[in-house]
């Protein structure tokens, strides 16, 4: 018998502001706390499309091995470093902020607040203060205080694209940020008709679905110029990079 959406995870801990460092346990979606922005909903909406298929047996298998990384700071606040598309995509898919999702308790930092918090997180590289624009740093007190309210990226969707067609690996040793890092390279060197031409009323919710439907030819010619500049030597020294140096 398929198990509840309540149902998950039961046999993980729930984790409180004590949790030490390295346990795996459980929290609500409702309860973590981002530590970006922005998204690439191209990437979301694929993620939802996948989850929406599966039973709430295949959901636990499918999210036991994906722990969301979490640190416990700011008097005892969960703020997740990673997975945040992940995150998003269960909230969308689910639509429950009750619902339970493995973690792992990177850091208990509960008893740092404030500044000297945020500095811990950036001296780590944890924090990614930036607008979907790409506009920054801001004060992290500016963060979305849920992951149902990330705004869209567009070029972190492209460097998802990229990816997903080999213009570079995920790096396990620099993994966190490391699309946003891409998509900033991507920001000002691909520009899309669609972008220039949009007349919508909220031109943050273009995503590269739309523009692939709107403008096939722009958008297989602007992917293909991102995947050539993926690899030549100006992306040298980006996360996962696998192109030529010279």
């Amino acid at each position: 018998m398929a198990k509840k959406n309540d149902d998950l995870f039961r046999f993980l801990p729930k984790i409180d502001a004590q949790s030490p460092q390295g346990v795996l346990g459980r929290l609500k979606l409702g309860e973590l706390k981002p530590t970006q922005n922005a998204v690439g909903m191209d990437e979301v909406n694929a993620k939802v499309t996948k989850i929406k298929e599966k039973d709430k047996d295949q959901l636990e298998d499918y999210l036991l091995p994906r722990a969301v990384p979490i640190i416990i700071g700011n008097g005892g606040k969960f703020y997740l470093i990673d997975h945040h598309h992940l995150t998003i995509s269960l909230w969308r898919a689910l639509k429950d902020p009750e619902v339970e999702i493995p973690v792992e308790v990177v850091r208990n930092w509960s008893s740092i607040e404030g500044n000297r918090f945020w500095k811990e997180m950036a001296s780590n590289n944890w924090v990614y203060p930036f607008d979907a624009m790409g506009a920054g740093p801001f004060n992290p007190n500016t963060l979305k205080q849920h992951v149902n309210d990330l705004d869209n990226d567009i070029y972190r969707s492209l460097s998802w694209v990229v990816r997903q067609q080999y213009g570079y690996v995920k790096d396990p040793n620099n993994a966190i940020f490391a699309e946003f890092k891409w998509g900033s390279f991507f920001r000002t060197r691909v520009i899309f008709d669609q972008q220039l031409t949009y007349k919508g009323n909220a031109p943050g919710n273009l995503t590269l679905a739309d523009i692939q439907k709107a403008d096939p030819e722009d958008y297989g010619e602007k992917v293909g110029y991102a995947l050539y500049l993926a690899n030549s030597p100006e992306a040298a020294g980006l996360p996962g990079f696998v192109g030529r140096t010279r």
